[in-house]
Parts: structure tokens; C-alpha cells; sequence
């Protein structure tokens, strides 16, 4: 009986919408703890580890969750309740661990943190942090001195806060958008430029594009603000239909991605002067999504690996791989702490801990448990019972990874075939193109792991399954499969 060879690349990135049939074989239906990889294939998501500045960290004291976490000037910042619950603390990282800013001091408790760091003055010295919780009034620090911004509101609890043309805007309840001075956030008068906007509904995010238009989204629409100041502010309505869910908005590749409740949207620049263009990047993954409108966290964004996150408080976290305003992928991570606040490279959580995102090959020291189901795949014959005889794995792996493969059969009603554990050695490289200690000797530039198959059925789906708190991360590239034709299915 003739044997047949098929081979395709992994990418694509979710799939959990589209009808079984129609699903390029190169997608998946689970990725939990992967990422699509920006040079293409399945990467199993690097862990996080504990982080207050110090060698042996610890939790941020006080009580309840983490409120906000924050990078500024080569420091980390954490703001929790005190041990009473009666007031919010501003901690800080050093190299003993966290040190309680005296002056940081939030007289009502329980607040969400945003902020923003910026450079007002033009100054290499002058950058500042700036942040706002919808409970006190916003702050200002610059590594020494804290201070308070007063706006004049008779309830000055800003809720929101953004910077667009040397402003500071800040939102309040009630639709209300406030704007300092120009190069002038602690001055909220007339007679410095400052200045207030209705947009009649209550603001959820706000984020300055490029070029002179400032987003500003809503529960029920989407507005932008065009114009360099006061003088020439000019507010258009950009969409009336859905809105925005706070803390989702991200800008990444220049574009704009933010989650509605049901789809997460990208908004990018056309040619046209000052208009942009709308696309969906989540219709393969709206059943991830779509049930977790009222677990929202937040969202942040890793640069280097392109990727916009969006956090949920059942330990959730949905991943698109974002390559110049295209979408790679959505995987997802199941992750065992609850997140409160996250930032680009830090999570807090419910227990007080910070983590320090992308770090370590752990979970702060538990198991990743990774699961890759690639999608049932006929071979272009759905009419057709196959045996499947051999399925090679075409990897990039760190030191070694340890994994154990099922191949599943007729949408899973067939005997499924099920390999031993099997350890890949790590890849290879070429010689003068990686560095010196980065790659393995004696191995072969690919890493790959064979299992022999021993099942029939009209198709097949792999499960890729790996668990470890050493193992480095390791991407899954490519697949090969040996198989027969056999009769038609009557």
C-alpha cells in the first residue's frame, strides 16, 4: 500500500469559529500557554517570576489586591491598600525590596490605577510619572518629590488619564474630559490654555495617535479629538455603535487595538490625512472572548514580541501576535494567580505579588502545562479512510524539552495513539550567526520528535502536551505525517 507524505507549517494562531472542514491545517483549536511566534510556528509562552528589586523578593505589605503597578525611571512601583484597608500606599523597588514611598499616600482606599510617564518640561532630567485611581486626585512624581494636581473639580477624582499635545487630559464621571496647560499639567486655568470637553458618555480610555488626533472611547461610542490646542480642538464622532472596555486600549505598530466586550479591534491610519480605517482581529477566538466581558482586568502589550495581552480574573489571558497591523495569531495562557493590575512586563495580583512578566521558565516556581491541539486534518480527502503510520515534529528547543504527543482520529470517535514521553535535544545553530554559548554542539540545526502512529480514521488531529518548571520555551514549527489511503467511508 502506498504511503504518503504531507507537510505544513504551524501558524495561524486559533481557530474556534470557523466550521471543522474549512480550518487551514496549519491552525490550531487549543494553544494554552503558547504564543504565535513572530518568525512563524507555536512557542510555549515564557513564565514570570516574583519581583520587588531584590534577589529573594516578597509581596507587597498591606492588604487586598494590587492596585496599580508601574515602570518609571529604572523603578517599579506597587500601590496597595495599608494592613487596615483604610488608605492606598505607593510602594517602591529597590535592591532590598519594597520601600514605602512616605509622601505616596492615597487618603481613600481601593482605587484603579492608571498612568502615564512624560516629559513636559523638554528637559533629559524632567520626565515624570503621572497617575490617576478615580478616587483621590492625580499625582505627580519625579523620583523625589510627590505631588498632588489639583483641577478645580468640586469632586477632583480624575478616572482616566492620557497626553496629547504636551496636555495631560484626564477624564472624570459624567462624560467630562479636562486638559491642563500647554507643557503645563499642574495648571487647570483659562488663561494657560486649559480646558474641558463633554462627550456625553462615560469615558473609558484615552490615547493619543499619530498625528494630531487624540482617541477618546466610551461605554457606547468612540470619539476623536483633532487639533494641536485650545484654540483649534475639533471633536468628531468616530462611531456611535459600541464602545470601549476600560484599560483595553493598547498602541502597537502604530495602531490602536482595543477590546468592545466581544471583538478586539484594530484602528490604524489610512493615507487620507486624520482618517483611519476599523478591523476585526478576533473573529477566529469570539468564544474566548465574548464570555468574559465582566472578568476584565486590563491589557498590556510586549513590544519585542508584538504581542497585545488582555487579562481576566478567572486566570485567563488571550494573546494576538500583531506584525505590522496584521494579525499572526491568538493563543491563550492559563495562569495559576489572579490578576488586579497589569502594565507592559508586570502583573499584580490578589494575593499582593508582583510578577515580572516574560522571566524564568516557570510560573514562579509551579508547572507550565502547555496544550497544542492542532486542527483534524483529511489530507484534501474527507470522503476517504486513512492509516496513519509516523508523525514527525519540526521544533526550535532551548536545552532539551520533554513532551508527550495523542493522535486522535475521526474527530476524536476513532482509538487514539499515544507516545511515550520523549525528550528533543535542543537545537543547533550556524556557525558565526548566533553566539558563542547560545546554541548546542553536535545538534542538528532543527530539533525534531518522531512518534509512530497506529490508528485509522476519514482524519487526524496531534495534541502536543508539555509540562515544566525548567525546561526553557521551545516552538513548535512544522509537521510531517505518513500515511495510507484506504476505502471510501459508505
Amino acid at each position: 500500500m502506498t504511503v504518503r507524505t504531507e507537510t505544513w507549517a504551524l501558524k495561524g494562531g486559533l481557530d474556534l469559529e470557523s466550521p471543522a472542514m474549512s480550518i487551514p491545517a496549519g491552525r490550531a483549536i487549543v494553544a494554552q500557554n503558547y504564543e504565535a511566534a513572530m518568525s512563524g510556528g507555536y512557542r510555549r509562552m515564557d513564565g514570570y517570576e516574583l519581583f520587588d528589586g531584590s534577589a529573594t523578593p516578597s509581596v507587597v505589605s498591606g492588604s487586598g489586591d494590587i492596585l496599580g503597578v508601574w515602570e518609571y525611571g529604572g523603578d517599579v512601583y506597587a500601590f496597595r491598600n495599608n494592613t487596615l484597608g483604610t488608605a492606598c500606599v505607593m510602594h517602591r523597588s529597590t535592591s532590598t525590596g519594597w520601600v514605602v514611598v512616605p509622601t505616596g499616600l492615597f487618603p481613600v482606599p481601593s482605587g484603579k490605577f492608571e498612568f502615564v510617564n512624560h516629559n513636559f518640561a523638554g528637559s533629559s532630567s524632567t520626565e515624570k510619572m503621572y497617575g490617576v485611581d478615580g478616587k483621590n486626585n492625580c499625582f505627580e512624581w519625579n523620583g523625589t518629590v510627590f505631588a498632588n494636581i489639583s483641577t478645580g473639580m468640586t469632586t477632583d477624582t480624575p478616572t482616566h488619564i492620557g497626553v496629547h499635545k504636551n496636555h495631560l487630559f484626564l477624564s472624570f464621571e459624567g462624560g467630562s474630559i479636562q486638559h491642563s496647560g500647554v507643557g503645563a499639567p499642574a495648571s487647570w486655568t483659562l488663561n494657560t490654555g486649559a480646558g474641558e470637553i463633554g462627550i456625553g458618555t462615560e469615558i473609558t480610555n484615552i490615547d493619543s495617535m499619530r498625528g494630531n488626533a487624540l482617541v477618546i472611547t466610551g461605554s457606547d461610542r468612540i470619539n476623536i479629538l483633532y487639533g494641536t490646542s485650545s484654540a483649534d480642538w475639533d471633536l468628531k464622532s468616530f462611531s456611535t455603535e459600541l464602545g470601549v472596555v476600560a484599560n483595553t486600549t493598547e498602541i502597537i505598530d502604530a495602531g490602536l487595538v482595543w477590546f468592545n466586550g466581544r471583538n478586539v479591534t484594530h484602528m490604524s491610519t489610512t493615507q487620507s490625512f486624520g482618517d483611519f480605517n476599523t478591523a476585526s482581529l478576533s473573529t477566529r477566538v469570539t468564544k474566548l472572548l465574548s464570555v468574559r466581558l465582566d472578568k476584565v482586568v486590563g491589557s498590556s502589550v510586549n513590544y519585542k514580541k508584538n504581542q497585545y495581552r488582555l487579562f481576566f480574573n478567572d486566570k485567563t489571558v488571550a494573546v494576538a501576535t500583531i506584525v505590522n497591523n496584521k494579525l499572526l495569531g491568538w493563543t491563550s495562557w492559563l495562569i495559576p494567580h489572579v490578576p488586579t493590575a497589569v502594565s507592559s512586563g508586570y502583573m499584580g495580583c490578589t494575593d499582593g505579588s508582583v510578577m515580572a512578566l516574560d522571566t524564568g521558565t516557570s510560573f514562579n516556581g509551579a508547572t507550565i502545562d502547555s496544550f497544542l491541539r492542532l486542527v483534524f486534518n483529511s489530507f484534501k480527502t474527507p470522503h476517504r479512510q486513512k492509516r496513519f503510520r509516523k508523525l514527525l515534529l519540526e521544533m526550535e528547543v532551548g536545552s532539551q524539552a520533554t513532551m508527550q504527543m495523542v493522535a486522535d482520529y475521526g474527530y476524536g470517535v476513532e482509538t487514539s495513539s499515544i507516545s511515550d514521553p520523549l525528550t528533543v535535544a535542543g537545537s543547533g545553530g550556524y556557525w558565526d550567526t548566533v553566539d558563542w554559548a547560545d546554541f548546542n554542539w553536535s545538534a542538528t540545526i532543527v530539533s525534531q520528535m518522531e512518534a509512530v502512529l497506529n490508528g485509522s480514521g476519514r482524519n487526524m488531529s496531534a495534541l502536543i502536551y508539555h509540562t515544566s518548571s525548567s525546561d526553557p520555551s521551545f516552538t513548535v514549527q512544522g509537521i510531517s505525517v505518513n500515511y495510507s489511503i484506504r476505502g471510501l467511508i459508505r
